[in-house]
């Protein structure tokens, strides 16, 4: 997701109340939020953007789990608490009619003359925004055509950007590889058109089943990749298991063909990305060779 260093920065990180209020504008003028703080938590000035995010009501947050932050983990308390700037946490904020927003929040210090913390501005950038905006420059870019799931290289990016977000905050990831069992035969038997719409289909079971932060792609010809940031692989095992059900009771063309999936499921450890991935397609060959339909586990994360 964008970070701060995506928009107009402040000219320096001692800016002045009207310089912050010009920045609010700025920030205005490109969709994204902007709400103030002072040195003690108390608010100072939102922009129009944040007050159309708010609602005007308190906010509630919720981490990438869904659930309630406590104060301690919020960025506005941490940036006050290390006088450090946080970046890309992916937060929810919810509104007394129980509307959800996903946000990339980045929490930037602005310092007194003596060295003090004076403000923290967050910024809130809307993620389905962002998803429009990538949509409007060109979906193909990003996006496999038929399926209508990340392509291999963006996919192998995203894995990337995942990957230096766990080693600079800490935060697990779970990946998992999956393929369609038997596709080759399948293909032989009904022809490629009908091995297109199952891919079709499949496609869109996986990207309508996980949450919204959760990345699916495609690495090969009926290969996909799944990243599914915070999530440990405990609970990623039981999140697979229900995908496996629902795409094995579900058909995915309109003549009622029915399918099922293989997978391999690890959690990132510190690896490179071609590591990880040649574990997770280990994994994946483990579970076709114990006879398909089921997810194989990296053992020596249990």
């Amino acid at each position: 997701m964008n970070s701060a260093n995506s928009y107009s920065p402040l000219p320096n990180a001692c800016a002045e109340d009207d310089e912050i209020r010009r920045y609010a504008g700025l920030l205005d003028s490109l969709g994204v939020g902007l709400m103030v703080f002072s040195s003690d938590a108390s608010p100072f000035l939102n922009n129009n953007m944040a007050g159309k995010l708010l609602g005007g009501a308190t906010p509630n947050w919720l981490n990438e789990s869904g659930q309630t932050m406590v104060n301690d983990d919020l960025p506005l308390t941490l940036a006050l608490r290390t006088s450090q700037p946080v970046f890309d946490c992916i937060m929810a904020l919810t509104n007394e009619q129980a509307h959800t927003t996903w946000l990339s929040v980045n929490a930037l210090p602005v310092f007194s003359e003596n060295g003090s913390v004076r403000r923290v501005l967050l910024t809130l950038d809307d993620l389905t925004r962002l998803k429009d905006l990538q949509r409007e420059i060109g979906d193909l870019t990003t996006h496999d055509p038929l399926t209508g799931a990340f392509n291999h290289r963006f996919i192998t990016q995203l894995l990337e950007n995942e990957i230096h977000r766990a080693q600079r905050y800490g935060t697990p990831f779970t990946v998992a590889q999956l393929d369609v069992d038997f596709f080759q035969s399948l293909c032989q038997k009904h022809g490629q058109e009908k091995g297109e719409l199952v891919l079709a289909g499949i496609g869109k079971l996986l990207r309508e089943s996980v949450r919204e932060m959760d990345m699916v792609g495609r690495i090969g010809n009926d290969e996909f990749l799944l990243i599914l940031p915070n999530v440990r692989l405990n609970d990623a095992i039981i999140g697979m298991e229900r995908l496996r059900s629902l795409i094995e009771l579900q058909a995915v063309t309109d003549d009622r063909l029915f399918v099922t999936v293989s997978g391999g499921i690890t959690e990132y450890s510190g690896e490179n990305s071609t590591a990880i991935l040649e574990r997770s397609k280990s994994l994946l060959i483990n579970a076709r060779e114990a006879g398909r339909n089921r997810f194989c586990l990296d053992p020596d994360i249990l």
